[in-house]
């Protein structure tokens, strides 16, 4: 999810191809977004430049250095992180390329690297890693199944990732946000899901940000339709975690498939216009911008969104009818075909969607609603909606709760204030506290079978 107002809210398988997905390229270290400071101090914009990531069990390749600013690949400038991956992805597994880097000290330098192989999770003593693939819209797509190493069928917790287009890919023993909430589970013998989104990592399609709704709800789909083929999934307990906009392709799929259990944290469950509207006005506060600002921003949000997705005017178009939105276009919108988060296309058809209608045809999965108490991307109404909705079908069967001292990233923080301040911030301290409300619920559904 992005934020209107100033955020943005080893085994090998095949299905449907006799070819397994192969893996792709891939530079060999991590990168993270240029601190602010940074992007000040060598007046960078954002996103127009990627911080090297490092760590005791990073190994930097060649001669790049933590902490280099890369700002090109082989020349090859991105705007985006999407647009960064979309370059790696077109280079071959052993190619040797150039980096443009900013050094620490400012220096424009260049490193040289060759491109290793993704790597793969090795799993470890408790489970091993299947990365396999799916066909979804004629495309294959990859999926990443840990698979405990103890005898029989397991349950299910399958991940279903919010708006952004960050690769899944990571070893469960990593320190990432996906990765801390599903290795506990691992630990206790379940299997964990997930799957790449088109043009992420090894999946085929893309470009990942052009990816409409529709079109990656069908990896949810395919991806869960499959776990039917594994001999150690206890299909009868699969559970599907729907973090941020994941927790609007949760109900869709299970109002299709049968699902045990659900936990959503932070999503929506208005119509996305209405989450705009709201979100606009209420981050807006919290940044302390001037309350008159703020209204005449909501204004332009309502009129713009509205014209865009109740009336499907393209941005042209309404640049040419509301000379008035002009400006707002021009600060807002990154093009005619993209808005912050995705395509114009994705985001009319996720508005299109009716969630309170697709709640109440969940059949008979129970449901926990999650909300940070220091989340400020996501609106708690949106949060308690969602047990109101599937208990008026049926009683019981859905509980809100709230998850103390953490907030949208799962960062342990004391406040909104707290979180707006660290968002984005790579040494965020994660709040286990989710970890222990998820498995107090399922506990109590799985008690009470």
């Amino acid at each position: 999810m992005r934020v209107a107002f100033t955020f943005g809210l080893c085994l090998l398988a095949s299905v449907g191809f006799a070819q397994a997905l192969p893996r792709r390229a891939a530079l060999g270290f991590p990168l993270r977004p240029v601190p602010p400071e940074l992007q000040t101090k060598f007046n960078l914009k954002a996103q127009t430049a990627a911080q090297v990531a490092g760590g005791p069990a990073v190994k930097l390749p060649g001669d790049v250095k933590e902490g280099d600013l890369v700002t090109a690949i082989d020349g090859k400038e991105f705007t985006t992180f999407g647009e960064l991956n979309e370059i790696v992805r077109t280079l071959s597994v052993g190619k040797p390329v150039v980096l443009s880097v900013i050094a620490a000290d400012g220096a424009k330098a260049t490193r040289r690297i060759t491109l290793a192989e993704r790597p793969r999770d090795p799993g470890d003593a408790t489970y091993e890693v299947i990365y396999d693939h799916v066909l979804s819209s004629g495309n294959r797509i990859r999926t990443i199944v840990t698979r405990p190493k103890k005898p029989g069928k397991h349950p299910v917790m399958f991940w279903m990732q919010g708006i952004g287009t960050g690769s899944v890919d990571a070893p469960l023993t990593s320190p990432g946000i996906i990765t801390r909430v599903l290795k506990p589970f691992s630990d206790e013998g379940w299997v964990t899901v997930r799957v790449e989104k088109p043009g992420v990592g090894d999946s085929e399609g893309g470009p990942a940000m052009k990816v409409a709704f529709n079109e990656e709800n069908d990896i949810y789909r395919q991806t869960l339709k499959a776990l039917d083929k594994y001999e150690f999934v206890d299909r009868d307990r699969v559970y599907a975690f729907g973090h941020s906009m994941g927790g609007c392709h949760a109900p869709i799929i299970a109002s299709e498939l049968p699902l045990k259990g659900i936990v959503t944290y932070g999503t929506v469950s208005d119509s996305w216009l209405e989450w705009q509207i709201k979100a606009a006005r209420f981050q807006g506060l919290l940044s302390g911008a001037e309350p008159a600002e703020i209204d005449q921003r909501v204004r332009q949000t309502v009129a713009f969104y509205s014209a865009l997705y109740n009336d499907k005017k393209t941005v042209p178009q309404i640049r040419k009818e509301h000379p008035e939105l002009a400006e707002y276009i021009r600060v807002s919108i990154p093009s005619d075909d993209m808005l912050s988060a995705r395509s114009v296309k994705y985001m009319q058809e996720l508005n299109d969607k009716n969630f309170s209608d697709y709640w109440q045809r969940i059949g008979n999965a129970k449901v926990l609603a999650l909300f940070g108490e220091n989340d400020f991307v996501a609106l708690e109404a949106d949060q308690t909606q969602i047990p109101f909705l599937v208990n008026r079908k049926k009683p019981g069967n859905s509980v809100f709760m709230k998850v103390k001292e953490s907030d949208h990233g799962f960062a342990k923080t004391t406040s909104m204030q707290d979180s707006l301040a660290k968002w984005g911030k790579p040494d965020a301290e994660f709040n286990p506290e989710i970890i222990r409300v998820m498995k107090e619920w399922i506990a109590s559904v799985e008690a009470a079978k």
